[in-house]
């Protein structure tokens, strides 16, 4: 049963004649009473008797003439609220992210703001991964993938990471520019009981490379101190390759070149503010792509040969 058969049945009792039923719903008379003789034939009951004085509710019709008239009302107060739920759709969008996504949205930040037309977007700092059930957070950008079918990922791009030290230390440590950075140079690493780049760990330890005595939480602090003198560290590319105090000496690794994904929560994907922000973090990403990946830096490759 649908809501257009139930408005014969109220318009029906409402006007008491074919005639005004029709006429209320922008139907032919003769329109009308064929529809409404052939739902009385799908239920299997007569609804209406036609009486000189006009229709008269039959039994079972007073049984569903309440019904039509609760979801006629229903109907009215939606149409009543319609043109204000534009007013309370979703305005503001916050996104999780850690300082290296944070960098890359602020590089492209007027391409962004321009992209994000009438949506305003909230740049929240956090390594853990976001409650999304909360509604707290809206998106978040990380490498690897959601673990629960209500959360979507959408690929984003590609990010790499390499080999960087400063001048002054690649200057007083040859060994930098050979395979020898590996047992002879101080490295710089994160912190393994505040862990957030795991895949760094495991390919220092397939280089055999010491542990890190000077170690932090966060790649920001993490490219400071390599920019200090300290020793050498894997930077992400883009952020190391534009400082002017960082020399790269590998280039991009492909064991170190991870995608980049947006997650939403698949209820939250529906709201227009949130596809605004996710196709504009989209397109910086995808102008970034060439300085994300590293790829064209004849620096890098000079370096490592």
């Amino acid at each position: 049963m649908n809501w257009d058969d139930l408005k014969l049945i109220d318009a029906a009792a409402r006007m008491r004649s074919l005639s005004g039923a029709a006429k209320a719903l922008n139907l032919s008379q003769p329109q009308l009473s064929r529809r409404l003789k052939s739902f009385e034939d799908r239920v299997g009951a007569r609804l209406f008797d036609r009486t000189p004085s006009g229709l008269k509710p039959t039994e079972a019709g007073l049984r569903l003439i309440p019904l039509a008239a609760d979801m006629r009302r229903n109907a009215d107060a939606a149409s009543r609220v319609l043109p204000d739920l534009s007013g309370s759709a979703l305005k503001v969008v916050r996104v999780a992210v850690d300082e290296v996504r944070a960098r890359v949205l602020t590089d492209g930040i007027e391409d962004l703001t321009a992209l994000l037309r009438d949506v305003e977007l909230e740049i929240i700092s956090s390594h853990l991964d976001a409650d999304h059930q909360t509604r707290g957070i809206e998106l978040q950008i990380r490498n690897c993938l959601p673990e629960t079918d209500t959360l979507i990922a959408r690929k984003l791009g590609d990010l790499a990471y390499g080999v960087y030290g400063s001048r002054t230390f690649v200057t007083a440590h040859p060994s930098a520019l050979t395979d020898r950075r590996y047992s002879d140079c101080n490295w710089l690493g994160f912190a393994p009981d505040d862990l957030w780049y795991p895949a760094h760990v495991r390919w220092m330890e397939t280089k055999e490379i010491v542990r890190p005595k000077i170690r932090t939480n966060t790649m920001t602090t993490l490219l400071n101190m390599t920019v200090s003198g300290s020793g050498l560290a894997l930077l992400p590319v883009f952020m190391a390759d534009s400082h002017p105090d960082l020399v790269p000496l590998t280039g991009p690794l492909d064991d170190l070149t991870n995608p980049e994904h947006i997650i939403v929560h698949r209820d939250v994907r529906r709201e227009p503010a949130v596809r605004i922000a996710m196709d504009a973090i989209a397109r910086i990403y995808k102008n970034m792509a060439p300085r994300l990946t590293g790829r064209g830096n004849t620096e890098a490759v000079s370096a490592a040969e």
